[in-house]
């Protein structure tokens, strides 16, 4: 069953509305934080680059405290009596460079990608339409699966990897050994695991994780991409529903935008602060120009154009693509997502797929401890999930893909 046979008031259906607002804004907050660190405990390391590029812990207190934030401290901390007023001024001056700067990123943001197709987010774009197309075929075979990797060589390259990775072999119940083969290595796969696995490693490449002013982003993003994917593909399986894998790509598609987002974030940030410092000079605004200097990349101006863009991104990338009469079912789940179309208005998939975005999101902010107790009970009513699948959901550790051996 996907949803409760309970009936709301509408009282209780205005609270669940404002406190789903409430969360989705907290949870773009916690994206972006660098107080919080992922938990590691539910991550499937094998299809995470975390490893690769990202410190996992935090090891000095002193590391929580990002460099505006130390700035301000350390202004603090040297002002003495004589200086009180200069020092008060400069903060000010400061400030009011910090949110003209911020303000600017945000217009930069909206300007450069409202309206952007998908080369121009992300330089490559993976063949999802032809996945999409042949993956839930009764038909599928690994001929058809390997013209997947033709034309792009980092899904071949992440497919051999994988099959090569001795942990994800043991968890396939098969030995490690060297594959170069594509066939080969789709082969070992099997049908069912590349229904699974190949929408995530598609989309692997398109987040950039070894950028220094968004790594502490990518990994938590990542996981909310495994989640929602992989959540989905569960509830589609605890209700019975046919081909239930294909809730990871429903989970992919929903939250790839993002990616284009944080990806973009330092360039955008960087430009935004130039072209203000430019306007400082030719306005003769000596002191706003000089405190350009002391400005790093406001990653507090994220969780804003989150909330206002990816929504939009994600839309121009589901019209980008194509979409037969046999799976447009899945464009029209996405769709209802997008337009918070009421959850018993929507098709089996749109439920599933947002029971799945909002466990996610309470997972995350769950773990940093960061999720307000008496919202619980509005925030899952609000998608209508029943308390037993959310403990199904939560003792079956969906942040790690289970395979079909």
């Amino acid at each position: 069953m996907l949803v409760t046979n309970k009936k709301y008031t509408d009282e209780a259906k205005a609270i669940a509305t404002k406190v789903t607002e409430l969360n989705r804004e907290r949870h773009a907050k916690w994206l972006v934080n660098m107080k919080y660190v992922l938990d590691q405990s539910d991550v499937d390391a094998t299809l995470s680059r975390q490893a690769d590029f990202c410190e996992s812990v935090i090891f000095n207190e002193k590391e929580r405290v990002t460099d505006n934030q130390r700035l301000l401290l350390e202004c603090e901390s040297e002002r003495v009596k004589e200086r009180r007023k200069e020092q008060a001024e400069r903060q000010n001056l400061y400030k009011f460079v910090v949110d003209d700067i911020a303000k600017h990123a945000e217009k930069l943001f909206m300007e450069r990608l409202k309206s952007s197709d998908t080369y121009q987010l992300f330089n490559r774009f993976p063949d999802f339409s032809h996945f999409i197309s042949i993956a839930y075929s009764p038909s599928l075979n690994f001929s058809k699966l390997a013209t997947l990797t033709t034309n792009d060589k980092q899904l071949n390259d992440n497919v051999i990897a994988l099959v090569n990775n001795p942990r994800f072999c043991s968890r396939l119940g098969k030995s490690s050994r060297e594959i170069v083969d594509i066939k080969m290595a789709i082969g070992t796969l099997g049908v069912d695991n590349n229904r699974l696995l190949l929408p995530i490693l598609m989309a692997k490449p398109l987040l950039k994780w070894h950028d220094n002013v968004t790594k502490s982003i990518a990994p938590k993003l990542w996981q909310h991409t495994i989640l929602t994917a992989n959540v989905s593909r569960l509830r589609m399986q605890q209700a019975g529903l046919k081909k239930p894998e294909q809730g990871i790509i429903l989970g992919i598609l929903r939250t790839i935008g993002h990616f284009a987002i944080v990806n973009h974030f330092p360039q955008i940030f960087e430009d935004a602060l130039v072209e203000r410092m430019q306007y400082y000079r030719n306005n003769n605004m000596r002191e706003e120009y000089y405190a350009c200097a002391e400005v790093k990349p406001i990653l507090s101006v994220l969780p804003k154009i989150i909330l206002k863009l990816e929504k939009v991104i994600t839309r121009n990338i589901l019209n980008e693509l194509e979409w037969d009469p046999a799976n447009i079912h899945l464009k029209i789940a996405l769709e209802q997502d997008l337009d918070d179309v009421p959850i018993l208005e929507r098709n089996e998939h749109s439920i599933a797929l947002a029971q799945a975005k909002t466990y996610s999101m309470f997972d995350g902010l769950d773990r940093s401890g960061v999720f307000v107790d008496k919202h619980k009970p509005f925030w899952f009513a609000n998608v209508q999930m029943p308390p037993m699948a959310l403990m199904e959901i939560r003792d079956s550790n969906p942040g790690k893909v289970e395979l079909i051996k």
